[in-house]
């Protein structure tokens, strides 16, 4: 289990590396660098505070204080978060040097939602042997590959992440 929760921190570092963000902009007007820089900083805290919430929720349920359905849940809630940031995303106008980043986020962010669901799945299945299975496939997520090219490009344009 304890591999479970290192994996669970790598996706919360994808996306603290990788999370952009946050309704406006929409209206034609692209978004100043600043004001992105600022949805960049604020869906990275949103997501990896939720990130930071399922490992407590899975080490609840490895000490007995918790249950793997929480876990669930708390998955579900983070694939929810994911799919309502991606369809933000696409709905922005970012400053030209970070447009393609921002659709790589969009549809990076939807791509791992859909990656989770066999976690999910695994979890509410109460079966360990499964739960290590899909944990170890976290690391090998497409979407992960994705989200760190758009965090990349993003930085590169002169973006920074806030800790």
């Amino acid at each position: 289990m304890r591999r479970v929760f290192l994996l669970c921190a790598v996706l919360a570092a994808m996306l603290h590396t990788a999370c952009a963000c946050g309704g406006g902009g929409g209206d034609g007007d692209a978004l100043s660098k600043q004001e992105y820089q600022d949805r960049l900083n604020t869906t990275r805290t949103e997501l990896s505070t939720s990130f930071d919430a399922l490992g407590t929720q899975l080490e609840g349920a490895l000490k007995g204080t918790g249950s793997l359905e929480d876990a669930a849940s708390e998955v579900e809630s983070i694939q929810e978060k994911l799919r309502n940031q991606a369809d933000e995303l696409e709905s922005l106008t970012p400053p030209d040097d970070a447009a393609a980043a921002n659709d790589k986020l969009a549809s990076g962010m939807q791509e791992l939602a859909d990656d989770l669901d066999a976690f999910k799945s695994a979890l509410e299945s109460e079966d360990f042997g499964k739960i290590q299975t899909e944990a170890n496939k976290i690391e090998t997520f497409s979407s992960g590959k994705t989200l760190q090219q758009a965090g990349d490009d993003l930085e590169a344009a002169g973006y920074k992440f806030s800790e």
